[in-house]
């Protein structure tokens, strides 16, 4: 697994980070943050501390007890302001990720989205990224199967891993997301 820790100014206000910057919980209240050009002012993201540019790297996330979350793996450029899709994890070039919303799994990059034929409720997902190869994948880390790979072919900037908690759905999706140690 490689080492990740989530960046507290990235965090859209209405995110808690935990202290070990290993969680993300969604709240109703906004957080008294200071505002800067890194952060998310509308999407419920979080980026990681870290950023890489060769390599394989692979990641888990738990997300047990979620109805709603995405996942991915963005460029550092992924725009962070204002109510445009482009903010959003997968609806940009710049970006690729798996939503899973009700029951229902999909891979999104450039906007173009993949249901994905699942009816497994994993309670991990494993993110692996190969730079050698350009490629993205995500995996139900609970039995490894895969959900779907992206071929990039070659990555033109740094990668982040991306995170976002969803919002809690009266309740029923308070759970935080929280990355996995070795």
């Amino acid at each position: 697994l490689t080492e990740v820790s989530l960046d507290p100014n990235t965090a859209h206000p209405k995110l808690i980070i935990s202290p070990s910057q290993d969680c993300a919980t969604f709240t109703n209240e906004w957080q008294d943050v200071s505002e800067n050009d890194a952060r998310f002012d509308t999407t419920l993201n979080v980026l990681s501390h870290q950023s890489w540019d060769s390599g394989r790297h692979y990641w888990v996330v738990d997300v047990r007890g979620k109805v709603y979350w995405e996942l991915g793996l963005t460029y550092p450029s992924i725009p962070r302001k204002g109510r445009k899709e482009d903010c959003w994890l997968g609806r940009n070039k710049g970006s690729w990720c798996v939503e899973f919303f009700d029951g229902d799994y999909t891979a999104w990059h450039d906007g173009k989205s993949h249901p994905l034929p699942i009816g497994t409720h994993f309670n991990r997902i494993g993110i692996f990224c190969s730079f050698p190869a350009g490629l993205v994948m995500f995996l139900g880390e609970d039995s490894m199967t895969p959900l779907f790979a992206f071929c990039v072919g070659t990555f033109t900037e740094h990668l982040q891993l991306a995170l976002c908690p969803g919002h809690d759905l009266q309740g029923c999706n308070s759970q935080p997301i929280k990355i996995c140690h070795a």
